[in-house]
């Protein structure tokens, strides 16, 4: 049976408001309001509360118990991303509150479905108090993999959790080639096609171990492009670590992918994570992973090889939304040129919140291809642009809609080609 697990403090900070919430406020309007709100909490009118609570801030309450009690009921309502900007605030401009914002951001993270966040918040609170309310459960999230959706509640001994989502969508693909990368179509096969999608995955923390399970699946089919139909079925064992002010997570994984019903290949890997944060809302990620490619049925066995992949990354958070900025470098040695690029990706993502229901994300990216062990070299590059909305729905449901453009250029004709996908569908967080 799922649990939920909050801070005691996640209650909204009462009685006087202190020197610094009072210095610039009218005394009897800013105090008043602050008092309704308080009252308004206690007996569960949350919007009141938050209207009174603005009003005190209106009139000049400018501490941090307004801005907390503010951020603690736009959590209570669902409006997790102003909560977000609430909270961050405070970490920002109170030191000795980062404790708790830290730790509340953390709750705010689980609920946007965002678990890494959510795990660097948990790690941040750490860091930042000696509290041993805020320490006990900070780690007691950390201990469950960071993984479970807070809510206000008493505090509850340890457990493990699990989560698990799934994701299911429509949609239409006018150039199946594009997915397939280095494989093209055979005669008479479509290109283009309705498809239908489904991704789940588990994440399931291994009791004290500090180990994880993590599976995932995988489905794609094309009614008018069978050919190009895929399945894949991934299982990892990471194990989370921190070191001073850098936290990660390394381990094993191993994958298999069948295209059109054949083993295309199956996979040994070890990916290797580690992420600190470098100033207020900016934190940087450094990625390492090196595979193994065994080949899969005879028809595919050119793909057998290696593959290295090696990332950083920028997260800048800000009041209405997140930036990611990333390059990476990759390498292939496979035993067919065809399938042995090297390659460069650029990319920028922005994830906007719209409002407390709304979130907008856009992602631009290029990628540099290069193989060079062809007879006749080929050199490719590819641009994409997507943009999707999402609309968060009660019980854990998301609903989103979207479309990705791609547009690839090759010294190779036949390597040139231009798609267009379009999907709707929705997921859901156990």
């Amino acid at each position: 049976m799922r649990k939920t697990v909050s801070i005691a403090a996640f209650c909204v900070l009462c009685g006087t408001p202190t020197a610094s919430d009072a210095a610039a406020a009218d005394p009897s309007t800013a105090s008043e309001a602050f008092a309704e709100g308080t009252a308004a909490f206690s007996a569960g009118d949350f919007e009141h509360a938050l209207a009174r609570f603005e009003a005190a801030l209106a009139a000049g309450l400018d501490g941090p118990a307004v801005h907390y009690n503010i951020g603690v009921c736009l959590y209570r309502l669902g409006r997790y991303p102003q909560a977000d900007a609430a909270f961050a605030s405070i970490a920002d401009r109170w030191p000795d509150m980062r404790g708790l914002a830290e730790y509340n951001l953390g709750l705010v993270a689980l609920k946007q479905g965002e678990s890494r966040r959510a795990e660097r918040h948990f790690r941040a609170a750490l860091a930042s108090t000696d509290d041993e309310t805020i320490v006990y459960l900070a780690r007691e999230q950390l201990a469950r993999g960071a993984q479970a959706p807070g809510a206000p509640a008493a505090p509850q001994a340890p457990t493990d959790e699990r989560l698990v989502l799934v994701d299911a969508r429509l949609g239409y693909d006018d150039n199946v080639l594009m997915l397939a990368d280095e494989i093209r179509l055979p005669d008479g096969q479509s290109g283009e096609s309705r498809f239908i999608e489904v991704w789940a995955q588990i994440s399931d923390p291994l009791a004290d171990s500090g180990f994880r399970f993590d599976g995932s699946v995988y489905a794609l089919h094309y009614p008018e492009a069978e050919t190009f139909d895929q399945n894949v079925l991934q299982v990892g064992f990471p194990y989370e670590w921190s070191i001073a002010a850098w936290r990660g997570e390394a381990g094993p994984q191993l994958g298999w992918t069948t295209f059109d019903g054949d083993v295309l290949d199956r996979r040994v890997a070890i990916d290797v994570r580690a992420s600190r944060d470098v100033g207020p809302g900016s934190t940087v990620e450094l990625r390492f992973a090196r595979q193994e490619i065994g080949e899969g049925d005879s028809l595919y066995e050119f793909f057998a090889g290696d593959r290295t992949v090696l990332e950083v990354r920028l997260h800048l958070r800000g009041q209405h939304g997140r930036l990611t900025l990333s390059h990476g470098v990759e390498r292939n040695d496979r035993v067919a040129a065809t399938v042995s690029p090297r390659r460069t990706r650029w990319s920028v993502r922005y994830l906007y919140d719209v409002s407390a229901a709304w979130q907008m994300e856009m992602q631009a990216s290029w990628r540099d291809s290069r193989y060079g062990k062809l007879a006749e070299p080929r050199e490719e590059d590819l641009g994409e642009i997507d943009v999707f909305v999402t609309r968060v729905l009660p019980d854990d449901w998301f609903a989103s809609a979207g479309v990705s453009l791609v547009d690839n250029d090759s010294n190779v004709s036949t390597a040139d080609y231009r798609g267009r996908r379009m999907s709707i569908g929705v997921m859901k967080q156990f």
